[in-house]
């Protein structure tokens, strides 16, 4: 017995080949009919699907962004890394002064010679935080390096001119402390 249903009932003489067609015609009308559309969970499942997908895009694109933003960051510590590096002004091994300046709320300070200081002072040389470390610069590069990093270069102490005008407007300037004052 080889062969389909239909061909044994074409050769037994049971069937026709009109009724074989028409039989065909009807089996796909009623396939059809049972496709008219999706079925509600098929499309709350395709809905799922899709909405799993477009998420799953959309932590895909945040997290590239964050890589992105990352690597930028590390680019840039890098960048001044190696500026402060190249222009780095070593203080001498046997400075003998302490400079003390503020960094992040802290008092944080660096051995220096006379030279150095008065260069600090005159704000030919900066101060530049490079990581965990502190690296004196000249001024123009420590510019170059706050316009990438404005954080990374540590601002002179701006009391010394605030003092002065202060002293300005002081109602007592006139009156000297007398030298053998006691209490």
């Amino acid at each position: 017995m080889a062969g389909s249903l239909k061909d044994q009932l074409l050769k037994a003489g049971i069937a026709s080949r009109k009724q074989a067609k028409e039989a065909e015609l009807e089996q796909r009308r009623k396939r059809k009919q049972g496709q008219k559309g999706p079925s509600k969970e098929e499309l709350e499942r395709a809905a799922a699907i899709e909405a799993a997908r477009l998420e799953k895009l959309e932590k895909d694109r945040q997290l590239n962004e964050r890589r992105k933003q990352e690597q930028a960051e590390r680019a840039l510590r890098a960048e001044i890394r190696q500026m402060a590096d190249q222009h780095a002004i070593q203080p001498p091994r046997d400075a003998d002064l302490r400079y003390n300046f503020v960094w992040k709320n802290r008092i944080r300070s660096l051995w220096i010679d006379e030279p150095l200081r008065r260069q600090l002072v005159a704000g030919t040389v900066s101060v530049v935080a490079v990581g965990d470390e502190f690296v004196l610069v000249p001024a123009a590069v420590a510019e170059r390096i706050a316009q990438r990093s404005p954080g990374a270069v540590v601002q002179p102490d701006q009391e010394p001119a605030a003092r002065s005008d202060d002293q300005k407007d002081d109602p007592y300037a006139d009156f000297p402390i007398p030298d053998d004052l006691h209490w």
